[in-house]
């Protein structure tokens, strides 16, 4: 009998613990796909400058130039790095930039990638 009621109580936990981390995820994802086209634009800057911001502002930053950030104002460096490859970067990191691939949905990095081309000059 103990061990039976021990199994339930396991059984329960582990129901617990996959119900609440899949309305958590629910409720995420549910915060990004409502926006209409002009809340994900506000969404997205607002997620830019909780995210992006203190490194890669618009102009060089001064945590920018410690970490060696790149300056999305620059045109020479849009000329290197024509922008291809930002949401691997934004996944994966890249020298001293952190990986974001775990923090943030695939459609917060394709608008993060989309939003920081508007620096180009």
């Amino acid at each position: 009998m103990k061990l039976l009621l021990r199994l339930i109580l396991v059984a329960g936990g582990i129901f617990l613990t996959i119900n609440s981390s899949t309305l958590n995820q629910a409720a995420r994802n549910q915060t990004w796909a409502v926006s209409s086209s002009a809340g994900v634009v506000a969404s997205t800057e607002a997620l830019y400058k909780q995210k992006c911001s203190k490194c890669h502002g618009a102009g060089e930053t001064s945590m920018g130039r410690i970490f060696n950030a790149p300056d999305f104002t620059d045109g020479g460096w849009w000329a290197k790095y024509p922008g291809g490859e930002l949401v691997s970067v934004i996944t994966r990191g890249k020298k001293n930039m952190p990986a974001f691939g775990k923090k943030l949905t695939r459609a917060q990095t394709a608008s993060l990638a989309a939003y920081v081309q508007k620096f180009k000059r």
